[in-house]
Parts: structure tokens; sequence; C-alpha cells
């Protein structure tokens, strides 16, 4: 190795002698060289370098190469890494939208459903007491025709209608406590619907945090 090095520093000084005896270039800082003379000395130089030195040489542009070849697979899979955290964030806004539409839907079924249900039984009670209240008054007016116990069916007209009144106010309660009833049965399906949906919605944006920290 000391050789080689020594023989290197011999064909820098040649190179130096040849400079120093090259002709000039009048009205310039040039000079002319031997181009065939000074190219072999370069050549012993190169032949001269250790083998090491090549190998460390190849090594370095080795490494240098696969530095860049890293940085393009980092390059890459941070972009994958993107594009998958991208497509998961999508899917999940579109799940949490079609989850929101459906408890949406629901909630509108179950109000239709009850407020459908709510005005039947009031149709009907109403339809009962008319009804009720109707016969009552044929029966008292029956009884009243009757000349020979106009009294009596008098009394027992108001009696029958002071009961036919409290029977249909009775009724009249009865439905309005079972109206009432299934509209708290409505409420509260709803607000379980809500509750699921606010439930979903807070894993959704936890999730999407998570995804947002870990990138």
């Amino acid at each position: 190795m000391a050789d080689s090095r020594l023989r290197v520093f011999d064909y820098v000084d040649q190179l130096n002698v040849i400079l120093d005896r090259a002709t000039k270039v009048p009205l310039s800082t040039r000079v002319v060289v031997d181009k065939q003379e000074v190219k072999q000395i370069l050549q012993r130089v190169e032949s001269s370098i250790d083998p090491d030195i090549r190998t460390a040489k190849d090594i370095i542009q080795q490494y240098d190469e696969l530095i860049q070849k890293a940085n393009r697979q980092a390059e890459q899979v941070t972009s994958e890494a993107n594009e998958a955290a991208r497509r998961a964030v999508d899917d999940a806004n579109a799940r949490a939208q079609t989850a929101l539409q459906e408890a949406q839907a629901r909630a509108t079924d179950i109000s239709r459903d009850a407020a459908d249900k709510a005005n039947a039984m009031v149709a009907d009670a109403q339809a009962r007491a008319a009804a009720m209240i109707a016969d009552a008054q044929a029966r008292a007016e029956q009884l009243v025709a009757d000349s020979t116990i106009t009294q009596r069916a008098n009394a027992e007209a108001a009696q029958l209608l002071q009961r036919t009144h409290m029977d249909c106010d009775q009724y009249r309660l009865n439905t309005e406590n079972s109206i009432q009833q299934t509209l708290e049965r409505a409420d509260g399906m709803l607000s379980a619907q809500l509750d699921q949906l606010r439930r979903l919605r807070q894993s959704f944006d936890s999730r999407q945090s998570d995804m947002v920290e870990e990138l």
C-alpha cells in the first residue's frame, strides 16, 4: 500500500513537471501539453489506486443507491398509508351517513305510526261516545213520551244520561291514557334510536381521531 501511495505522488510530480515545461499560450494563462503523455500518467495513477479505496468507493456508491431506494420506498409507503387512511375515513363517513339516514327513517315511521294510532283511537272514542249519547237520548225520549210514567221516565232518563256522560268521560279518559302511553313508547323508541346514533357517531369520531394520531 505504501508503494502505491508513493507511486501516486511520483505521478503527480510528473504532471507538475509537464505543466511547468508546457508551452504557454500568448496573452493567456493557458498552456499546451501533450495530451497522450498526460493521459498515460493519469492511467498509471488510476492503476496505482489501492483496491481498498476502489472498494470503498463502490460501497459508498451502493450506500447512496440504497438510501435513495429507501427514500423512494418510504415515500411510496407514506403515500399508500395516506390513501388507505383517506379511504377509511370516507368509508366511515359513508357508514355514519347511512346509519343516520336509517335512524331518521325509522324515527319518522315510528312517529307516523304513533300519530295514526292516536288519531284512530280518538276517532273511535268519539264515535263510541256519540253512539252512547244518541242511544241514551233515544231511550230518554222514549221514556218521556209515555205519559203515565213521565216523572219516573224523566228521573231515569236523567240518571241514564248522567251515567252515559260519566261512561263517556271515563272512556275518553281511558282513551287519552292509552294515547299517552302509546306516545311515551314512541318517544322511548325515538330516544333509543337517537342514543344509538350518538354512540355510533362518538365511535366514528374516536376511530377517526385514532387514525389521525397514527398518521
